[in-house]
Formats: C-alpha cells, structure tokens, sequence
C-alpha cells in the first residue's frame, strides 16, 4: 500500500531528506515527505508520510514536541551547536547551578527567540542554512514561541543535561544560545534528541533500514473516527458530502473515515450541517487506495 505513515528513529550525520530519500528506494514510492525537520547532528524521531497521506503534513506539525538536550557552556559557535565554527570561548568558573536553573526559567512559557543562522527557517521564501552557508548573511525575525516545560535537569559544568516540551517552530539551538547569552559565558547544543512528537514516541520508531509503518487507525489518533461501508467512502472520495444518519456532531468537528474494521484511513472530513436526521459530513482531504 503506498499510503503509510512511518515513525523513524534518525541516526545523526544524516539529513532528514537523507531520510526521505532512503524510504523512497526502499519503498519504490516516489511521493515520500517528512513532517519536521531534525539537523544532522540531532538524532530520534522524524515522521514520515508516503503518497497521498503526504497531505497529512500540517496535521502534524501542529504537535508539540520534546527533544533531550546537553547544552555546553563556555563556548559560542556559528550555528548555535558544536558542529559549527568556534567564533569565541569564555571561562565558566564563576557560573553555579542555580545561576543555570534561574536561567532555564526565563525559557519557559510563550517566549521570543531568534532562530538559528544555520537552520531550515524561510527568510523570503529561501532556507537560512543555504543562505548563510554561501556567504550571505541573513538573519529571521524573531518569533513567538511556547515552550511548555524544561524538566529532568541535569548539571555537570560545562555541560547541561534537559528534557524540552515545546510547540511547534521552537529552535532547542535559540534556548542553549540564550541561556549561555544571559549567563555571560555562551553556549551551545553538544547533542539533541526528538523523544516525541505529539502523541508519537521514540520508543515506537523504527531505524530506516527497517521501515514499518503504523497501524492506519494510529493515525492522528485524537480525532474522533468512523468505519464507512465502500459506497459512502466511494462518495467522499468522489467529493460529495454524506449523511451520517442517527451520528451527532459537534459543527466544524473535524473526523477521520475509515474502511471496515478500521483498517484502511480513506478520507479526512468535516461536520458541515447538524440535523434531526444526523451530522452532514464534507470531505476536507481524501486519499485514494
């Protein structure tokens, strides 16, 4: 079935379209997308989409994330991790732990960072990492951002150890680089790790070279779903609405269609009209088998 989503455990060294690139020879599928980048030195989880559930992108962007992080204090770099040009290096004698703790509360909450020189950003519709690694120096506007919660703090001087839950477009580089900015001396991500991503875990994934794909009824699992006969779905997928007789819904509730026993995610779909016969349902996305 070329419709699948994967849950993969990237390795570092690698590029998240090395990823993509490696599912599609291994797949024969050529319409293989991935929803979120990692760096190439970060490692865990990536989502990645094949055929038409490549439209699923968006839905999954909008999860929050938790990455596991070890910050390096005492040094300042190009692209915010140690991968990158050393531009300066400062002693950390005077910093304590609880200098490094206060500072990680500033980061918590609805906050406003820059994001990386170095990174997939799009400035003018260009990525910044292919704009600054050819000479020119560009910099993104500094965004709003939420981070939910730093937890699991762990301090070896120089180095910070710390569990990141965040939402979507937050930059674990733009943290480490503030917090060694407020402390005076620098810092720098040594490595980074996505554990999760929304309801989906590192735990669940597979490394590329052994692609699995979820069941299809784990797909986007907080939205309420439905098991259609082949004629209603044969409907949707044609782009006509349905009634759901005697199923009432929430208006603009959004719901997922199913073949039977759940086997099969055909159609993304939303509750346009409630009746006394029951809930009128428009399809939003529809994916051919």
């Amino acid at each position: 079935m070329k419709n699948q989503i994967y849950l993969i455990d990237k390795a570092d060294g690698i590029t998240s379209f090395d990823v993509v690139r490696e599912v599609r020879k291994t797949t024969g599928i050529r319409r293989v997308g991935h929803a979120g980048t990692l760096d190439p030195f970060a490692t865990g989880l990536l989502i990645v989409a094949t055929g038409s559930y490549t439209r699923l992108a968006d839905y999954f962007h909008r999860y929050g994330k938790t990455y596991l992080a070890t910050f390096r204090l005492g040094v300042t770099t190009d692209t915010d991790d140690m991968t990158g040009a050393v531009l300066k290096e400062t002693a950390v004698d005077g910093i304590r732990e609880t200098d490094i703790l206060g500072g990680l509360e500033r980061f918590k909450g609805t906050i406003v960072q820059k994001p990386p020189a170095i990174s997939a950003k799009q400035v003018n519709g260009k990525r910044l990492y292919k704009m600054n690694r050819n000479g020119v120096k560009l910099e993104a506007k500094a965004v709003e951002v939420v981070v939910h919660d730093i937890r699991n703090i762990r301090v070896d001087i120089p180095f910070v150890t710390l569990e990141v839950e965040c939402g979507t477009g937050t930059y674990i580089r733009s943290i480490a680089r503030d917090l060694g900015e407020f402390l005076g001396v620098g810092a720098a991500v040594k490595t980074l790790c996505r554990t999760g991503i929304g309801p989906y875990k590192l735990a669940d994934s597979c490394p590329v070279e052994q692609l699995s794909p979820i069941p299809h009824h784990l797909i986007l699992p907080e939205i309420e779903s439905f098991s259609l006969d082949v004629s209603s779905i044969d409907a949707l997928v044609s782009g006509r609405s349905l009634l759901l007789r005697g199923v009432f819904l929430e208006d603009g509730q959004l719901i997922r269609v199913f073949n039977d026993y759940f086997e099969t995610l055909c159609a993304l779909c939303r509750v346009t009209l409630n009746g006394s016969a029951g809930s009128r349902i428009q399809p939003e996305k529809v994916f051919r088998i």
